[in-house]
């Protein structure tokens, strides 16, 4: 847990750092880039910089992970953590690196999830990813990456072009994978496979980019 949030600083220090001709976006000047020594610090300008790269990714789950790895490191005397957190967050770490530098971290070869809980960050991350794509085509003034995705869904509603009959189930998956994603105890795998099939079955209802 530790690695892989030193791995998530070290990633989004060298993207703010990067040359908009390497980046190919506008990033932080200088004044606002060297102040920014602690990790809230750079996930402040993440959010404000990071634009269509953080399609899928939930900040605030970055956060919470990286104030648990804190407790582990601190107060990390006789303390653990679930092996399935563990690969969520390493899940999360990798999709924002994919996202911020178009390429993968992991061989070709190797599983994307190791636990189930793994397999539901990956599968929310491509149905918020979804919702987001198409709102980026069908509602380009709706600034798609800093609105909720559920208030997105609801302006592709109002589009005609998704459905209105799952709507209900994203909000409350939307809700149960903040809970799950945050919750001191990982759910029983049972439940996480229910999970996992709910979205893709949302994903299935929804069109393609």
């Amino acid at each position: 847990m530790i690695s892989i949030d030193n791995s998530v600083e070290l990633a989004i220090r060298t993207y703010l750092g990067l040359p908009k001709r390497v980046r190919g976006t506008d990033g932080p000047p200088r004044r606002e880039l060297e102040p920014a020594v602690g990790f809230p610090d750079l996930l402040d300008l993440l959010e404000k910089y990071g634009g269509d790269k953080l399609a899928g990714i939930e900040l605030g789950d970055i956060e919470w992970y990286h104030r648990l790895r804190n407790t582990l490191y601190h107060d990390g005397n006789g303390v653990t953590v679930d092996p399935e957190k563990v690969d969520a967050y390493n899940q999360i770490a990798n999709l924002l690196f994919q996202n911020l530098f178009q390429s993968g971290v992991a061989p070709e070869d190797e599983p994307p999830a190791t636990t189930l809980l793994g397999e539901f960050v990956l599968k929310w991350a491509t149905l918020e990813a979804r919702i987001r794509s198409l709102a980026a085509k069908h509602l380009p003034k709706r600034t798609p990456i800093a609105r909720p995705a559920i208030g997105l869904y609801d302006g592709l509603i109002a589009k005609g072009v998704v459905p209105t009959t799952i709507r209900r189930e994203i909000e409350e998956m939307a809700r149960i994978r903040n809970s799950v994603i945050h919750g001191p105890t990982v759910p029983p795998h049972q439940d996480l496979k229910r999970l996992i099939t709910k979205v893709e079955e949302i994903l299935a209802a929804l069109p393609k980019d």
